[in-house]
């Protein structure tokens, strides 16, 4: 951390893979019979966990530089996992991964770390019972989880919050249920598994806030060019736009219009952006460029556009701490039941740099910072990627060298993040 102060971070990347769009092009190639091959994939913690699990099911995983190869049997041919599925730290590959197994008329018992222990689980169970799925969880809610064989049938369900973790294990479950399955969202989720499962071959239709998936389907096997994450770039973004005579150009990202509320957020604050689309083909890739901006103002978000950012709100309050307002987040309470209670870990760990919140149920206000005050120079991780990145980039504009009780985490979604900000890092 120490060598990153008092720099300016000055030119091109590209950030790794999207971990959402991994988890499914694995989870989807697995389901295929054939051979399909994943370019550009995240290979972190995570997007391991959810090819051992694929593996489990005899699917045979090949790992080359730059890319996966997947060659399956087909979902049909599955057989039994012998062990334990163990998802790790992952709530991605846990909650999707619900979904995929009810479907497949198999016995599994599912569980991850400490962290995916607490988190809730009956937010998918329940759907999927209603489904037909025979789901067991420890005290009705959390992991582990332990699934037998059921026969499924397609229900026409409303998403009570909006989650993309949610409708991708109802969809998963679709593909084998009987009938149509039909899901509709209050506020669009990111839409990653419904562009996908289109790419494999599935009869899958939206309109609107509405999700449509014929069932009894098979997939095709496909090649799939992983964009990197946008979420892995909000990181760099927040650094160019704080931190003064930054220039920083991601290139080959995801634009996905479900994923890309950080960008309206840039734009709101009057911070210093360029967007450029390059493909329109699936999933929206392209690039951004962000500078340094004197003159951020603030922001308020809530509503329609929380889902479409929700992975971004701990490094924007860092942001909202450099406008020259309060801003404001609302709606976002699905926070609380992530790796971590993020909302409560943003106000902790920031407020030591001096930065005043005020804390709502879903959210809080952030205060504009006019000097740093640190209370503590010992920070909390939580053995969570985006709090520690964070307090990372928080770090470094405020020129400041903390101790992180734990930063390993970060290899959950961008292993190579201090490597990327070394390479970045220009003297001023």
């Amino acid at each position: 951390m120490k060598s990153l102060l008092n720099h300016k971070f000055v030119g091109n990347i590209q950030v790794p893979g999207d971990k959402s769009i991994t988890h499914r092009a694995l989870m989807m190639a697995s389901l295929a019979e054939g051979t399909s091959i994943i370019k550009s994939p995240l290979e972190s913690d995570d997007t391991f966990r959810t090819a051992e699990t694929m593996s489990q099911l005899g699917v045979e995983i090949i790992d080359e530089e730059g890319q996966i190869t997947v060659i399956s049997p087909g979902a049909e041919n599955f057989k039994t996992p012998g062990e334990v599925m163990y998802t790790g730290n992952s709530g991605t590959t846990t909650r999707l991964l619900m979904g995929l197994i009810s479907g497949l008329g198999i016995n599994a018992t599912i569980e991850g770390d400490d962290s995916i222990a607490i988190r809730p689980m009956d937010r998918v169970s329940v759907p999927l019972g209603e489904m037909g799925a025979d789901i067991s969880l420890k005290k009705g809610k959390y992991p582990p989880i332990v699934i037998k064989a059921s026969v499924l049938n397609a229900i026409e369900y409303k998403m009570p919050v909006a989650s993309a973790q949610v409708k991708s294990a109802i969809l998963f479950a679709g593909l084998f249920a009987d009938g149509e399955t039909i899901i509709h969202e209050e506020f669009k989720s990111r839409d990653h598994t419904e562009i996908m499962l289109e790419q494999f071959g599935a009869d899958i239709s939206v309109e609107g806030l509405t999700v449509k998936l014929q069932g009894s389907q098979t997939l095709k096997p496909r090649d799939v060019l992983v964009p990197g994450d946008i979420s892995s770039a909000a990181f760099l973004m927040v650094l160019a736009a704080i931190t003064e005579d930054s220039d920083i150009f991601i290139e080959d990202v995801s634009l996905n219009e479900s994923r890309s509320g950080i960008i309206d957020v840039f734009r709101q604050m009057n911070a210093e952006i360029e967007v450029e689309q390059t493909s329109t083909e699936g999933e929206a890739i392209g690039n951004i460029r962000v500078r340094y901006s004197k003159s951020l103002t603030s922001y308020e978000l809530s509503g329609d556009i929380i889902p479409r950012l929700i992975d971004e709100i701990p490094v924007l309050a860092v942001l909202g701490a450099f406008g020259s307002a309060p801003s404001v987040i609302n709606d976002a309470k699905e926070l609380r039941f992530k790796e971590t209670d993020r909302l409560r870990a943003v106000i902790d760990e920031l407020s030591k740099f001096g930065i005043e919140f005020e804390e709502y149920d879903d959210g809080f206000i952030v205060h504009p910072i006019s000097e740093v005050n640190l209370t503590s120079n010992d920070f909390k991780g939580y053995h969570d990627h985006r709090i520690i990145m964070m307090l990372m980039v928080m770090a470094i504009a405020a020129g400041k060298d903390i101790n992180i009780d734990d930063p390993s985490a970060i290899s959950i979604s961008y292993p190579e993040f201090l490597k990327d900000l070394e390479n970045l890092k220009q003297a001023r």
